[in-house]
């Protein structure tokens, strides 16, 4: 076993993936880096400073965390500083001599003619008045008095502290409601690629469905080859990128399912693979479409990706749009967009094949002189 495989076993073992049972529409489990809804199969470790950082970036943090742990911090946030002023009051009462009383009458027996807060003498009595300095329009039966100068500068603060949490969780709220989707509308791409001819070219094929109304716009699909190569100098560049060139520099016009195609010339990193090589090569095609949504016009994108075992060679995908006379309409059947059928292809390489290309039209090219060079033989013999 070399050391990669080593390594890639290793990583399985220690996250492991779900079965085959847990993934969508029957999908194989294959170890790669997207996953065929869009979802990075990459974790980092050992990263130094990780909690630190994510604090830091609190407000980025929030924004992309779940909506759970958003409104526990935001609960947190609350209680949080409802209990800390609380026993700020309370230690302020305290050393005004509030909580003194007399246990025979129970009158106060402090400095002062008034207390700090009056109506407040337990620390759940303070805990209510931090919750209506802080959220309410107005005071009930507990009061602050100008008994204690320091009661303003606490109230002051506390006032403070309030409208600035009110201020950060309207903000990270209204980032969350207006931040792009994490997919395109409602895009779907087909569950495999095939490999066929076009004009008498070797072409890349996948379909592209959305299946939203309003459509995505100013959409552009890139899709990037992720395979393991070694250099001359023998380092070990762990998935090399190398991009596939789609026709119209991937730019489509969603309004039905359509299909991006690749044509496999002799820039293509698949001009070199044949039919049985692809199963051999250890690769994934990661596609991404990238656009905006009519609704908010943000951009944000899909991905999907594509192993040898989901590309399918010598097939094509069946045509899916219809005019309907009595709709009178274009029809698509959004359930079919996955269905292929096969087609007569030739199973070697594209290099292969404008090899033999070039020899059969060598070939016809010297049997035309041929037959010119034999026909002017016998234009002379009748002469």
């Amino acid at each position: 076993m070399s050391p990669m495989d080593s390594r890639e076993q290793e990583n399985v073992e220690k996250h492991p993936i779900a079965s085959d049972s847990d993934l969508p529409e029957g999908l194989t489990l294959v170890t790669r880096v997207v996953n065929k809804i869009g979802q990075r199969n990459v974790r980092t470790s050992n990263l130094p400073q990780r909690s630190i950082r994510f604090v830091k970036d609190l407000v980025t943090t929030l924004v992309e965390e779940r909506w759970r742990y958003a409104l526990l911090v935001f609960v947190a946030s609350y209680v949080g500083s409802w209990v800390l002023f609380a026993g700020l009051w309370y230690i302020l009462s305290y050393a005004h001599g509030d909580l003194l009383q007399d246990p025979a009458t129970g009158e106060r027996l402090g400095d002062g003619a008034m207390p700090c807060v009056d109506g407040a003498t337990t620390f759940p009595g303070f805990l209510l008045f931090s919750m209506e300095t802080q959220i309410s329009t107005g005071y009930g039966a507990k009061v602050p008095t100008e008994e204690c100068p320091e009661s303003f500068g606490l109230l002051t603060i506390q006032l403070i502290v309030g409208l600035l949490i009110d201020g950060a969780i309207l903000g990270v709220v209204y980032a969350k409601l207006v931040r792009p989707p994490q997919k395109i509308s409602e895009m779907k791409f087909s569950r495999r690629a095939v490999i066929c001819q076009r004009d008498g070219q070797l072409c890349f094929v996948f379909r592209i469905c959305d299946r939203k109304w309003q459509h995505a716009i100013e959409t552009k699909v890139t899709a990037v080859m992720l395979e393991s190569k070694r250099t001359t100098e023998g380092e070990l560049i762990e998935k090399h990128e190398s991009y596939l060139k789609l026709e119209n520099d991937g730019r489509l016009v969603l309004l039905w399912p359509v299909t991006a195609c690749h044509v496999i010339d002799r820039d293509s990193p698949l001009y070199d693979l044949s039919a049985a090589e692809l199963l051999e090569r250890k690769l994934e095609i990661v596609i991404t479409i990238t656009g905006g949504t009519m609704t908010t016009g943000q951009i944000n994108q899909a991905r999907t990706s594509y192993v040898p075992s989901e590309i399918c060679w010598g097939h094509r995908f069946c045509n899916i749009v219809e005019y309907d006379t009595r709709k009178q309409a274009y029809v698509a059947v959004n359930e079919r967009m996955h269905d292929i059928e096969p087609v007569d292809t030739p199973l070697c390489s594209a290099h292969q094949l404008d090899i033999l290309k070039k020899r059969f039209q060598n070939d016809v090219n010297v049997g035309n002189q041929t037959e010119d060079a034999s026909a002017g033989k016998r234009q002379s013999t009748v002469a």
